[in-house]
């Protein structure tokens, strides 16, 4: 059997404020719920397994976690409304998307962003380097 990736995993200090921040928030849907652990995703993207982790054991350190929508300023106006404070943008950037950045519940950055690109699916790297599917 060949490896697949599956979803990013991450602890979170307050799983009902996460839970809101990735679903009603960011609009996300709710894939799995075992009360101490949930996944959100979705609208056939990528996964995420978010775990109530122990009092003061959650770092905030961790990969960026990116997420495309289809008008970033319209979210961006979203967040604000529900005083989601936005650290950066939404402004252009050399790579043809719009994008903005804040943090999650427990501090870690993220970004948002919309573009008129369609998204490069990468293939795994052979010999010759990665390939567009």
């Amino acid at each position: 059997m060949q490896p697949h990736l599956t979803h990013l995993f991450m602890e979170v200090g307050d799983l009902e404020k996460a839970k809101w921040f990735w679903l009603e928030a960011l609009g996300l849907q709710l894939l799995d719920d075992r009360g101490v652990y949930i996944a959100v995703g979705g609208h056939g993207g990528f996964a995420i397994g978010i775990e109530q982790a122990p009092k003061g054991q959650v770092s905030a350190e961790g990969p960026e976690i990116t997420l495309r929508v289809d008008d970033v300023d319209v979210v961006v106006e979203r967040l604000k409304s529900l005083d989601i404070e936005i650290e950066e943008g939404p402004s252009d950037q050399p790579w043809q998307a719009r994008h903005a950045w804040l943090r999650d519940p427990d501090g870690r950055r993220m970004s948002i962003y919309s573009t008129e690109t369609p998204t490069m699916v990468m293939k795994p790297v052979d010999e010759d380097g990665p390939k567009p599917a």
